[in-house]
């Protein structure tokens, strides 16, 4: 069986041992403090691409609710374009009116011809 460790006695110094251990400890503090410096950066940079995210989602709704009633006055130009088509269009003569006034012309003038001579 191995001897155990000496105890040091009450009045020994242990400052050495101390420093020592504070050495060695302080490179690991000093990346700890780093990392969380770092950590606490990028949680901040992840809130600001947040807050923009949401501003511009904010935006995009808006753009959407402008064009959507931009579309709806379109429609309702359209149908109102549809509506005056309609009523020029129902009074326009076709190509029967003008047919129908060809041949009564031709009837009328038959008609003068023949019977309006005086012989």
């Amino acid at each position: 069986m191995a001897a155990p460790a000496r105890r040091p006695s009450a009045g020994t110094d242990h400052t050495d041992e101390a420093v020592d251990i504070l050495r060695r400890l302080e490179p690991l503090l000093t990346r700890i403090d780093a990392e969380q410096r770092r950590l606490a950066d990028i949680q901040r940079q992840q809130g600001d691409i947040q807050r923009q995210q949401g501003e511009d989602i904010t935006d995009i709704k808006a753009r959407l609710n402008d064009i959507s009633a931009i579309q709806r006055k379109q429609g309702e130009d359209i149908a109102e374009q549809k509506g005056r088509l309609t009523e020029i269009s129902a009074r326009i003569p076709t190509i029967w009116t003008f047919a129908t006034m060809i041949i009564s012309l031709f009837g009328a003038s038959f008609v003068l011809i023949r019977y309006a001579s005086g012989h």
